[in-house]
């Protein structure tokens, strides 16, 4: 008996909430009206649990789901429920678009304005988180790229093939560095082959770069297939762009594919002969060359010297060349005095190696003649060094300076030497290369009293 009672008091209990409802599509309208008057967020939500009440209950009503007003009526309850409320119902942006979507199609209607209330529901939608979108970016302060990216991401629930919002969201998604996203987005707007040229450029140089400077999250790193695929395409449409072969050139440096990129570069150079660009990455494949060159054992050193002489200083020219037309270049810099040390290099390891004992009175000779081979070939770089040194200053980063020292240190321009060194050990005085090198300047410079100075330094550390 308690268990019939129990049950015949659920079945009251759920019939007095199902009824609390009886689908009227005008009532859910006038309170879908009253929440856009009120500013109380308590009463704006408990109008739209009513509003949504009221419409899901008319759906279910033969005589209502046949007429097109309803369907309207619910696109606009759920449209308003995901503008702000998006808790009462997490798919109120899908059922607000399945609502719109039904007019005209399941139910037809030649009311002209039900049509054109129904399109203006479905563009709000959208525009209100293009808007919000927007204004995460825009606003004041810094951008807020999380806000914006939910932003753009429910958008393109609303209309899946909006330009706007694909582009954009492609890039939000870029700052966040949810690749795969972007790129989705990039690959959606190419197949849709609608943007402009100045866009279209844009979406493929962007998905380019993520493919190429996140080769392993896209396991492109062996092949650069995806990567190539879409270079291809976009030298179709952007034969004059020099982006494209550029980044060709670097992918065949990667995969040590040599010959191909020397080939490609002087293509590209003989088509535009004062790019920067084109003759920095010649640069780097000569330079590459020659450190491959310098660990192989397969001819004589004679023939060994002689071809990487040739291949350090086709690099060398090409990062001068860069300079020429790109003075503010500090990378082209960097690599140059790079390019200048590596060829001094092997002279200066033969002579560190010279047997004393076999060359007996011949050591000193031979000794003098690689040393001078060496400075010969780095002797151009002491210039570059200075003015790079002399415009950086007090702001010269340590890695600069790891460049730079040795080329003051083995041309024995102790008073560079000693300016640059004692810029880093203001900021680090642990680093015992750096004290001992500098020591040993001031020692040479016969400043006995710095060099004590760095000498106490160094047992301190000790």
């Amino acid at each position: 008996m308690k268990k019939l009672l129990l049950l015949l008091l659920l079945i009251n209990i759920s019939f007095i909430g199902f009824s609390q409802y009886k689908g009227n599509p005008g009532k859910a309208k006038s309170l879908l009206d009253k929440s856009a008057l009120k500013s109380n967020e308590s009463e704006i939500r408990g109008l739209l649990i009513n509003a949504k009440g009221e419409i899901d209950a008319a759906i279910l009503l033969d005589k209502q789901k046949q007429k097109p007003n309803t369907w309207l009526i619910r696109g606009d309850v759920y449209a308003a429920i995901a503008k702000g409320y998006s808790d009462i119902d997490s798919e109120a942006i899908e059922k607000s678009i399945e609502a719109y979507d039904k007019i005209g199609t399941e139910v037809p209607t030649k009311d002209f304005n039900i049509i054109q209330n129904m399109t203006a529901g479905r563009q709000n939608l959208s525009s209100h988180f293009v808007n919000n979108a927007i204004l995460s970016l825009q606003g004041t302060g810094e951008p807020d790229y999380e806000s914006a990216y939910d932003a753009f991401f429910n958008s393109l629930r609303v209309n899946p093939n909006d330009t706007l919002g694909l582009l954009y969201g492609g890039y939000v998604s870029e700052q966040l560095q949810k690749y795969s996203v972007a790129l989705s987005y990039y690959d959606r707007l190419m197949s849709m082959n609608i943007l402009n040229d100045k866009n279209t450029n844009t979406i493929f140089q962007n998905s380019i770069n993520i493919l190429y400077k996140n080769c392993d999250l896209f396991t492109e790193c062996e092949s650069y297939e995806r990567t190539l695929g879409l270079i291809e395409k976009a030298k179709v449409l952007f034969p004059d762009n020099n982006y494209y072969p550029s980044v060709e050139i670097n992918i065949a440096m990667q995969l040590d594919k040599v010959e191909e990129a020397r080939i490609k570069i002087d293509e590209q150079l003989s088509m535009d002969p004062e790019n920067p660009s084109l003759h920095f990455n010649r640069a780097v494949l000569y330079y590459n060359l020659g450190l491959a060159l310098s660990e192989r054992n397969d001819f004589s050193e004679k023939e060994k010297l002689d071809t990487m002489d040739i291949v350090y200083k086709s690099s060398i020219e090409s990062y001068k060349t860069t300079l020429q037309f790109d003075p503010n270049n500090d990378r082209a810099v960097l690599y140059l005095l790079d390019a200048y040390k590596a060829n001094a290099k092997p002279y200066y390891d033969l002579e560190r190696n010279l047997d004393f004992l076999a060359l007996k009175n011949k050591y000193q000779s031979e000794s003098d003649r690689l040393k001078n081979e060496g400075n010969s070939r780095i002797s151009e770089a002491k210039d570059y060094a200075q003015s790079y040194m002399d415009m950086k200053g007090e702001e010269i980063s340590n890695e600069d300076i790891a460049t730079i020292y040795p080329i003051f240190s083995i041309l024995e321009d102790y008073d560079n030497l000693i300016q640059v060194l004692s810029i880093s050990i203001s900021r680090d005085n642990t680093n015992i290369e750096y004290l001992e090198v500098l020591r040993g300047a001031y020692m040479k410079k016969k400043d006995y009293e710095n060099a004590e100075r760095i000498y106490q330094m160094i047992l301190a550390l000790e």
